[in-house]
């Protein structure tokens, strides 16, 4: 991989803060391997609350070839796990109660990041969170040099019921700051970087890296571990973290029972406290043709989904974050080979138009659009395979992580000479 202008790199020090497991940070994960590639000396500094997530993550930093630490360690017992849940609590109620922002209100773990990032004293500090953007502000006010990753739009995220305990305004404040003055920003997507930039009233629009996947990965993944699919069956195929509402699972409920022919789905995630919601949402007939898989590593889950005909895309633009980014889930099914239906939302629109013969977009929240297209490909084999070649052929090409690491790689690299405001 070519990453052009990149040579100001070499054994320079750059720290990425993000705001847990490295092991569920797929994104940071590509980023540091390209900048590791590139010759930069990586450290990652996030926070644990599970073991088993700890040992991978540690897995991955060797793998990687980086400096991975927890700043906060809540997966074991002990006094550390018992204040920092104790402040944490403390500027939550200070915030909630009487309107005071202070910097733990961002995310787990501020403080400790950074005084970590001052300690590491890198030549360049990434943040990725919402905790990463008030550690961000910190760091360029002591005239050290940040650039900042725009996963997602952070202020703009989640259902307006869900945002009462979030520091809204002051996140906005962060997020417009960074936008003005950090040494470089990246993002997902053009609509999201463009709808950024306009926020802040910039000029500076946030490079465009998508949450797409390395291509090379395809071949040891033919080798690897399949889901259970029955002969004769269409499968189609949903992961994320979590199985719950809200994530469009209650229109492809509703879509189902419309459904004639021989199928499966698939949903891959944890039910976490949403069992009687997934029984509520999902009837006993529908259940018997539903499977529910367990969470698998980012290493596995490639083999996983190469087992499965059609990807669901299916987010529901609740809020401009939903409405403007692509999530990692269209970008997988790509690699993977499934045709895909999405939603269209302005992120997976901007997707699917780079490769329309990959599947199809339908509208939000409109079961039957959802029934007709599923129904299309149970229907028609021929559409069926073309949709998944035109789908390997996109994830090998215009949305292969190959083709856009060095875009990355090349904006953190500017803004290592980029002015310090």
């Amino acid at each position: 991989m070519s990453f052009g202008h990149a040579s100001n790199l070499r054994d320079k020090k750059i720290l990425i803060l993000i705001g847990s497991h490295l092991a569920t940070a797929p994104r940071v994960q590509k980023e540091a391997k390209a900048l590791r590639e590139a010759g930069a000396v990586v450290y990652v500094r996030g926070t644990w609350w599970s073991p088993v997530l700890a040992a991978e993550d540690m897995a991955l930093s060797s793998s990687l070839g980086i400096d991975f630490a927890p700043v906060v360690n809540l997966s074991s017992k002990g006094v550390t796990r018992t204040k920092v849940r104790i402040l944490q609590r403390f500027a939550r109620e200070l915030f909630v109660r009487f309107g005071v922002v202070t910097g733990r209100v961002f995310g787990l773990g501020t403080t400790e990041m950074l005084n970590e990032a001052r300690c590491i004293n890198a030549d360049l500090t990434m943040v990725h969170s919402e905790a990463g953007l008030w550690v961000g502000k910190k760091l360029l006010a002591d005239g050290r040099r940040v650039g900042v990753d725009f996963e997602d739009w952070f202020s703009q995220d989640l259902p307006l019921k869900d945002r009462v305990q979030r520091p809204i305004k002051a996140m906005q404040r962060l997020e417009r700051h960074l936008l003005q003055h950090a040494n470089c920003s990246l993002t997902t997507s053009q609509a999201l970087a463009n709808s950024l930039a306009h926020d802040a009233d910039t000029t500076r629009i946030p490079v465009v890296a998508p949450n797409c996947f390395p291509t090379s990965e395809r071949a040891q993944a033919l080798q690897g571990s399949r889901d259970v699919v029955p002969a004769n069956c269409v499968s189609f195929h949903w992961f994320s973290q979590t199985i719950g509402p809200a994530r469009g699972l209650e229109v492809l409920a509703q879509a189902l029972p419309l459904l004639r022919g021989n199928w499966q789905l698939s949903l891959r995630g944890s039910l976490h406290a949403h069992q009687a919601w997934f029984d509520e949402t999902f009837t006993p007939a529908l259940r018997l043709r539903i499977q529910v898989l367990e969470p698998v590593s980012n290493a596995g889950l490639l083999a996983r989904t190469m087992s499965h005909d059609v990807g669901l895309s299916l987010e529901e633009p609740y809020c401009l974050n939903r409405e403007l980014t692509a999530s990692n889930k269209i970008f997988e099914y790509l690699r993977a080979g499934l045709a895909v239906i999405a939603t269209a939302t302005q992120g997976q629109q901007e997707v699917m138009q780079s490769c329309p013969g990959a599947g199809q977009l339908i509208p939000p929240g409109d079961p039957v659009s959802l029934a007709n297209a599923m129904q299309r490909m149970l229907d028609d084999a021929v559409h069926l395979q073309a949709c998944k070649l035109n789908s390997v052929e996109a994830g090998e090409g215009v949305w292969s992580w190959e083709r856009h690491a060095p875009k990355l790689v090349q904006a953190i690299a500017a803004g290592l000479t980029a002015p310090l405001s």
